[in-house]
């Protein structure tokens, strides 16, 4: 009997499978490395694969199997679809593993349909904006409503002050909706209602309390279609549990700003995303924007080439492809669609038919026999292409070759300075890439040397030369209208030689003009951006040596700004006074540019300061960032919180300690203190009401400001301006409109009202003199600057006719005449304001530094002896700091305190001594690497992290110690502040962003680490404030290491702290996903190990679950017993034995691993002694 209902099966299957043609669906093309042909829903610019349906009848795509991977073919599996007849379906192999998508866009309510409305002369029912009111004895019109100016179908009378309107549509199947979108195009307020239930307003009341029929608008709002604009868009997030099968309801009131307003505007639209296309489809109203959603595999395309694999749901493949490298934004694709022709494409058609030109592969790169550099005297070039058939062309003017280019016949001599542009050319072939190659004669630098090469059009020519004044270009400076002045981007390649003559890089990016009113000079700066339609969407090379990064997604070649006629470097100088100071600021380095081959003169090399200079320097998401500038005008992110906190300190007396604590919860006090100081003594005068730039986190993030645009301070515009009460002006209360208007020095002139504040600004204007902006130091500076720039001067003055040699002189010596006169005036201008009585010094000695050092405010003294300038009547910290095995012993001098900490209102000069001693009692600090999470599971994806354990009876102050893995550039420094008790813990993240929403019980954690762990293991090390090594250890993905940490949920865990973490046996995979800032959960006790037996057998619920395609089963065992463990199918078979051995006591965990089974449900049965216990597992792939 089972033999034949076997029989009777197979016979089944086989119809069913002879019934299936594999043929008809096919991978039809794919992108690799798309990096500007189409973006996603995010922006983004993943990796796509086309599904073409080559019959006449449609195809349903539910459970197809789509993968990278042919012995994992159910990778990814595509959602319930239908592909219709000779259509494509787009899919992005993006790896962000989403199944909901808009296939069609249905525009239900347009402009022009009937409605019933009626005019708001009374309130109406409460139940007027519910699908079941009966609204028969309204008036029916079409929309637009409105006073008859122009985009009004219904004409309302102009005395009344509110329309009321309802529009039914139908809903065949409210699971075939995927988004939803109403467009409004309004005057001057309105609220909108989806069966009852409201989804959008503007401009009126207050959310969810309905508007009385008399209730007006807020302020005016002007319609947008008759001015030629598009309507507002309002996003429904709940609409699926609003629709229903059949008719449903959009209800609306519209309000005007009062009866005596000239005009009333309502015209709606209600679109429907979908993942069927409708019969009879209307498709949707030319004027709205709506997005997009997409299918997302959880993979991605391998740029190097793979093997990609369409599966059907009865396991018959029906469609293979494999693929090599191929180049950024080429596709490769069938041609015709659903043939067996394979072509490259250098215009993709992402879900459309491939019907633009195909090629059969791409010309190989020519060999160039002299390389790109500086030459004392004219070479010959020559060329080698890679094919005898392949044909060359080449370029001296900075353009790209094309075949109409001039064609390489013979070696090329170079005589003079140029830029070679090389490609070769095959018919039916993708050309080879440019080649470009700068080549200077004669020509010696003691700078860095930056060339750039583009078609002299995209810089010069008139009509979109971005260099070019134009024909709307004002006549007056800086020439507004100009074509400098727009927001063009040109292609560009860029080379760097190092001073030493030494190529640094060679890269395709994109070059925008880039500065305010320096636009207008004849050199201008330029901003250049690596992104992935040049090529390469970061340039890996470390520009700055003071920095420790060594990628970048763009960078500034600065003329100088304001300063491009005076000494070249103002800025620059100003900002490296405070490079070792807590403010953010740009990194400088000058250069020479050239463009096409002519000499440009120096420009100075500066990081762009926007989120991603932000994220590299901070170690936060750049999309997770609020960047101001001026009053709230938004560069990135909202201004929200910035306005809430701007109004707070506007509307509340910070001298009232509660409001200025919560002023501090917002913005990072020191940092402000330090950036106003900072302009102050710059005797910026553009600024603050210009120029003011400040950020923070979105997530609990505190204010930061930005230092830049500093060209107007340091004798700018007046040589005396050394003088100028830059404190007085920015603290003004009633400044004109430029440069320092009310809003500008509000924030300051409220804070200085708080004591703690005010001590604080005026002790950190103290330490600044006595260190940062002491005379000397800063005219020091200012001649190691100058020094640098000084042999190229003469030749960059010819180029421009900016100044003459002896005339830069003179403006470099008003930067000095500035630096040595500036401090006492600016002292002068604080004790006139605070009224301050005068000054005192502060002397400190320190016999022995090795013991400890000296901290005074914010400065710490690392001298034997120093002295220092401080206000009369002003309170300062003095504290003695030792160093670890060393303790205080007292102060000697003005004080003989045992205390280290003093807190000393000057009244007159004082001098101390601190004495340290060896601290006999003290230990070494046992900080221990106690858990680390790497290649975290995709189900549950912290990012990595690794967690430190205080295993010492004392607390340890862990500021400034650093965390690395084994790569030295990667290093995270401990923030200030960071004491970790005694049996404490705390977790270092590589992303909080991803690791707060997991774990949201845990708040001793601090990241971003801005670096992750290798998931084959490697070398961490923890060293403390003086690069002393910690704690380091060497894990692994192989045993003796645990290895179910490595992808699968579990993390390494050590099992006691006073284990040695650097033997794989001492640690065990965690029982869940981890245990951070906490004691671990395979904690041993070392003195008595037995105590932590269990107590009883237990089979436990297996993790992840559902799984694919491996988990992790766990069970106790209290006695040694003979232990089987076997995994079954639903059916009672056999499939797995995974423990069949005898065990003694102790919790196990076993991995089991079902990639070679199909998707279902399985039982996991543990026999030990008489304990015997069932549990399911869930596999899908």
């Amino acid at each position: 009997m089972k033999k034949s209902i076997k029989a009777i099966f197979a016979i089944v299957l086989l119809i069913a499978f002879e019934n299936i043609n594999p043929q008809q669906i096919f991978i039809n093309e794919l992108m690799s490395s798309n990096s500007f042909t189409i973006a996603d829903e995010d922006g983004d610019f993943s990796d796509w694969i086309e599904i073409y349906n080559s019959e006449s009848t449609s195809v349903d795509l539910s459970g197809y199997g789509l993968s990278d991977d042919v012995s994992t073919p159910y990778k990814w599996i595509l959602p319930s679809l239908t592909i219709a007849p000779k259509d494509h379906l787009l899919i992005f192999a993006s790896d962000k593993n989403r199944t909901e998508y808009v296939r069609h866009w249905e525009t239900v309510i347009d402009w022009g349909d009937v409605c019933k409305y009626r005019l708001g002369t009374s309130e109406p029912p409460a139940s007027w904006k519910n699908l079941g009111y009966d609204d028969q004895s309204w008036t029916s019109g079409p929309s637009g409503f409105g006073f008859g100016d122009g985009d009004d179908s219904t004409i309302v009378p102009t005395s009344v002050n509110s329309v009321y309107i309802r529009k039914t549509f139908s809903v065949q199947d409210v699971n075939d909706i995927k988004m939803a979108v109403l467009h409004v195009d309004y005057d001057d307020a309105f609220v909108a209602y989806l069966n009852g239930v409201e989804i959008a307003r503007a401009n009126i009341g207050t959310v969810n309390i309905p508007p009385t029929f008399d209730e007006s608008a807020s302020t005016f709002t002007e319609p947008l279609i008759v001015y030629g604009e598009k309507p507002n868009a309002y996003l429904i997030d709940n609409f699926q549990s609003l629709l229903q099968n059949g008719n449903n309801v959009l209800a609306m009131q519209v309000h005007n700003y009062g009866t005596g307003s000239s005009d009333l505007t309502l015209i709606p639209f209600l679109s429907l995303g979908m993942n069927v296309i409708p019969a009879n489809p209307n498709g949707v109203n030319p004027l709205l924007e709506l997005p997009n959603k997409y299918l997302h595999t959880n993979f991605k395309l391998s740029s190097a080439g793979e093997t990609i694999v369409l599966t059907n749901p009865q396991n018959i493949t029906v469609d293979e492809v494999t693929f090599g490298s191929i180049g950024p934004d080429i596709s490769y694709g069938r041609q015709p669609d659903g043939s067996s022709n394979w072509f490259l494409f250098s215009e993709a058609t992402p879900g459309d038919s491939n019907t633009t030109q195909g090629f059969t592969g791409s010309v190989g790169d020519p060999i160039i026999s002299t390389s790109g550099g500086f030459y004392s005297v004219p070479i010959t070039v020559s060329i080698t292409p890679i094919t005898v058939n392949d044909n060359i062309y080449y370029t001296l003017d900075g353009s790209e070759p094309k075949e109409t280019s001039t064609p390489y016949t013979s070696p090329i001599q170079i005589n003079s300075t140029k830029v070679l542009r090389i490609k070769t050319f095959s018919t039916g072939m993708l050309p080879s890439k440019t080649i470009t190659n700068s080549y200077f004669i004669n020509f010696q630098s003691t700078l860095a040397v930056v060339s750039l090469s583009t078609d002299p059009g995209n810089f010069f020519d008139e009509e979109y030369g971005i260099y070019a004044m134009g024909d709307s270009a004002e006549p007056e400076f800086p020439h507004f209208g100009a074509n400098f002045w727009q927001d063009w981007e040109k292609p560009v390649h860029v080379e760097l030689f190092e001073a030493n003559g030494s190529k640094g890089f060679g890269i395709d990016m994109g070059v925008k003009i880039f500065g305010n009113w320096s636009r207008g000079n004849a050199q201008k700066s330029l901003a250049l951006f690596a992104r992935g339609m040049y090529g390469y969407s970061t340039l890996s090379y470390k520009l700055f040596d003071e920095l420790p990064f060594t990628e970048y997604e763009s960078f500034v070649l600065r003329n100088a700004g304001n300063d491009w006629g005076n000494t070249m470097f103002r800025d620059a100088l100003m900002t490296s006074l405070v490079d070792d100071v807590d403010i953010d600021k740009a990194d400088y380095r000058p250069a020479i540019v050239f463009i096409n081959g002519q000499y440009w003169g120096i420009h100075n090399i500066r990081e762009k300061i926007n989120e991603n200079f932000i994220a590299q320097h901070h170690n936060v998401n750049p999309d997770s960032v609020d960047i101001l500038e001026n009053y709230a005008e938004i560069v990135e992110g909202s201004d929200e919180e910035y306005l809430e906190l701007y109004s707070f300190i506007e509307n509340n007396s910070m001298a009232i300690p509660s409001n200025y604590e919560y002023v501090k919860s917002k913005m990072e006090i020191d940092n402000f203190i330090r950036y106003q100081i900072s302009e102050i003594y710059f005797a910026n005068t553009d600024w603050p009401g210009n120029n003011i730039k400040y950020w923070k986190t979105k997530s609990n993030g505190k204010w930061r400001w930005l230092l830049y645009d500093t060209d107007f301070g340091f004798g700018f515009l007046d040589p005396n301006s050394y003088q100028h009460n830059t404190l007085q002006f920015a603290l003004a209360a009633n400044g004109p409109g430029w440069p320092n208007p009310p809003w500008s020095t509000l924030m300051l002139r409220k804070l200085v009202v708080n004591n703690s504040f005010r001590y604080e600004f005026i002790n950190g204007f103290a330490d600044f003199s006595n260190t940062i902006f002491n005379p000397a130091d800063v005219v020091n500076t200012i001649n190691g600057i100058s020094s640098i720039i000084t042999p190229e001067i003469a030749r960059h003055s010819t180029r421009w006719n900016q100044f003459t040699y002896d005339g830069w002189l003179s403006n470099v010596q008003v930067l000095r005449t500035f630096a040595s006169n500036r401090l006492n005036y600016m002292r002068a201008h604080f004790m006139q304001y605070f009224s301050l009585a005068g000054v005192a010094q502060v002397n400190l000695y320190n016999a022995d530094t090795t013991m400890g050092h000296i901290q005074i405010n914010s400065l710490d003294i690392n001298l034997p002896n120093w002295s220092g300038t401080y206000f009369l009547g002003i309170p300062i910290n003095i504290s003695a700091q030792p160093k670890q095995g060393y303790r205080f012993v007292r102060w000697e001098g003005s004080s003989t305190s045992t205390n280290d900490s003093l807190l000393i209102t000057l009244n007159g000069t004082i001098t101390l001594n601190a004495v340290f001693a060896i601290d006999s009692n003290f230990s070494t600090p046992k900080i221990v690497i106690n858990e680390i999470n790497y290649n975290p599971s995709l189900s549950f994806n912290t990012e990595d992290w690794i967690e430190l354990y205080n295993n010492s009876n004392n607390p340890v102050n862990i500021s400034g110690w650093i965390f690395k893995d084994s790569d030295d550039a990667h290093s995270f420094l401990i923030p200030q502040g960071t004491v970790l008790d005694s049996n404490s813990y705390l977790v270092l993240c590589v992303d909080t962003s991803l690791f707060k929403p997991l774990f949201p019980e845990v708040n001793n954690f601090i990241g971003n680490v801005g670096f992750g762990l290798s998931g084959s293991g490697e070398l961490i090390r923890l060293y403390d404030d003086q690069m002393i090594i910690m704690d380091s250890l060497v894990f692994d993905d192989a045993v003796p290491w645990p290895t179910q940490p490595d992808g699968n949920g579990p993390t390494l865990s050590l099992k006691n702290p006073d284990y040695d973490n650097k033997l794989g046996e001492n640690w065990a995979a965690s029982v869940g996903y981890g245990t951070p800032g906490k004691i671990n959960d395979t904690f041993v006790n070392a003195e008595n190990e037995e105590s932590i037996l269990p107590a009883e057998f237990a089979l436990l619920q297996n993790y992840p679950n559902p799984f694919n395609p491996t988990t992790n089963i766990r069970f106790d065992i209290p006695t040694a017993s003979n232990i089987t463990l076997k995994v079954y199918d639903i059916i009672g078979n056999e499939i797995a034995t995974l423990v069949n051995e005898f065990k003694n006591p102790g919790k196990y965990l076993i991995q089991f691993d079902a990639s070679k089974l199909s998707s279902g449900v399985y039982f996991y049965r543990i026999q030990a002694d008489n304990f015997i216990n069932t549990k399911k597992l869930l596999l899908l792939k």
